[in-house]
């Protein structure tokens, strides 16, 4: 899977989960912090940003300021009772739209938000607290995972409410992040017809920056761009999944001695779903699982210990783990032989082959 842009992600999610409406947010919401940063209470200087908000009748901006304190400073007193007084002016008839008063074009996601309540209320805080949640995440996965569900959710509450931008505004900056460019020309596109270029919004102007550096803000070259995009990641997913592939192969691929008449051959068994295959000094042997009626444990009268691979029809085939000495050498010590349960575990775990008894493996169902 492609890595995720978390240079910039997690720093703009968090800037932007901070200055979501109050509807999307409570006290509850604000994820753990150490108790020293729980304890602690929001700079004098912030709060009084608070009051001049204030009296200057800016109840949404601080709101606004007030949600995204809380998130730092849960306990602070200050903060949890003027977030119960905003609420209150907010909600009374007459309160002033919090759009700027110095005849610049308001910018949508600064105004007094539309109010949701029911089921729409529970999908926006969830879809809030996804974005939370991947912007917390040190799991390139987990985050790529948790900004999936939330694109995938989001698209489909913004159809019934398009107005919320701070939606449009984290759905930009996971499509930076998932490197998706025609989520994030729409996401572009949104806030634009919002008015969101005469915002003073630190975090939304940085997201609209880099947006337009990245090309996503031209309609006729971010088809293209989605392309590459794509075709890049169907490429990272061939090779992740080669890669995988010949992990696995080396994981399942073993050190072994064969024993043929009165000798031994040396090379290696690689065992996967398919069946075994024994490449040494003396033969190849290919096993296919259907072929195979059981696999048992078997010591020689002296040594070594091994497994004989049975099949339905012909000779069996006695196969010991050794060690890469014992294969390098053309010879084995009592040192170099390894159990059986070493070939056996891995019978168990690519064929599914069952105990019989103590020492016999055979295919599930009795197949």
């Amino acid at each position: 899977m492609k890595k995720l842009s978390r240079s910039f992600i997690p720093g703009l999610f968090l800037a932007l989960i901070c200055l979501a409406p109050l509807h999307a947010q409570s006290v509850s919401d604000a994820p753990a912090r150490n108790n020293t940063s729980t304890a602690a209470q929001a700079p004098d200087e912030m709060t009084n940003k608070i009051t001049s908000l204030v009296d200057a009748g800016k109840y949404a901006e601080a709101q606004q300021l007030t949600t995204g304190l809380l998130v730092a400073y849960p306990d602070d007193q200050r903060l949890i009772k003027a977030k119960a007084l905003l609420e209150k002016l907010i909600a009374a008839p007459g309160t002033p739209n919090a759009a700027p008063g110095n005849g610049q074009k308001p910018w949508a996601a600064n105004a007094s938000a539309e109010i949701l309540t029911g089921e729409d209320k529970l999908d926006y805080n969830a879809l809030i607290e996804l974005a939370r949640q991947s912007q917390q995440s040190n799991d390139p996965d987990e985050q790529g995972k948790l900004l999936r569900q939330f694109m995938g959710q989001s698209a489909e509450f913004l159809q019934r409410h398009p107005e919320q931008m701070l939606l449009w505004q984290l759905r930009g900056a996971a499509a930076i992040g998932m490197v998706q460019p025609m989520a994030g020309f729409e996401a572009g596109q949104k806030l634009l017809a919002a008015g969101a270029i005469d915002s003073n919004d630190p975090a939304l102007q940085q997201l609209l920056a880099k947006l337009k550096l990245m090309g996503w803000m031209d309609k006729d070259h971010v088809k293209d761009l989605q392309l590459k995009a794509d075709e890049a990641r169907r490429q990272q997913a061939e090779t992740a999944e080669r890669d995988w592939h010949n992990a696995e192969r080396a994981r399942y691929t073993f050190p072994a001695a064969h024993s043929n008449g009165f000798h031994y051959g040396y090379g290696h068994i690689t065992i996967d779903e398919q069946g075994a295959v024994y490449v040494g000094s003396d033969q190849t042997i290919h096993m296919p699982i259907g072929d195979i009626r059981e696999v048992k444990s078997y010591c020689l009268p002296k040594w070594p210990c091994g497994l004989y691979f049975v099949p339905k029809k012909g000779r069996k085939y006695f196969i010991v783990a050794v060690t890469e000495d014992a294969v390098g050498a053309g010879q084995m010590q009592a040192s170099d032989v390894r159990p059986p349960s070493v070939l056996g575990n891995a019978v168990v775990s690519k064929w599914k082959f069952v105990s019989a008894d103590n020492k016999t493996l055979t295919p599930p169902g009795g197949k």
